[in-house]
């Protein structure tokens, strides 16, 4: 089987001809490949939610915040999120992936997870993260 470059994969997905089932057809052909931003397009180009959940699973395990947004954003109707959004947050975490784990604390608005994300960046980074000003000072000069 001849694979499409990046113009011919482009024209494939995007062109109105493409029909639904040849759109999960390449999407099916991408995950056996394990590319699965390639996936992720074909099958929220195709509407196809049982593909799209397939992804957004393998994204939570993973702790793979981008890819949970595109699983999430291809879904029709949209899918409440917040549960499985916890769980990506916790096993970005476990994962050492805190950029994927900040991403996640913030768009569930958990502010305690977003400090310690942010604190274990600056750790690996070998940075202090900024100390609080003390109640009552004033910035500037």
């Amino acid at each position: 089987m001849k694979w499409p470059n990046f113009l011919e994969r482009k024209q494939i997905l995007f062109s109105p001809k493409t029909l639904r089932e040849e759109a999960i057809r390449w999407g099916d052909r991408y995950m056996e490949l394990q590319r699965l931003h390639d996936a992720v397009a074909f099958y929220g180009r195709a509407q196809h939610n049982d593909g799209l959940r397939l992804i957004l699973g393998m994204a939570v395990e993973s702790g793979d915040f981008l890819l949970f947004r595109e699983a999430v954003g291809g879904m029709s109707p949209p899918v409440e999120e917040h549960k499985p959004l916890s769980r990506l947050a916790e096993r970005a975490a476990e994962l050492g992936r805190w950029h994927d784990a900040r991403k996640a604390y913030e768009r569930l608005g958990d502010e305690k997870g977003v400090r310690r994300a942010m604190e274990a960046l600056a750790a690996l980074m070998g940075n202090s993260p900024p100390a609080a000003a003390p109640e009552g000072s004033e910035h500037g000069g």
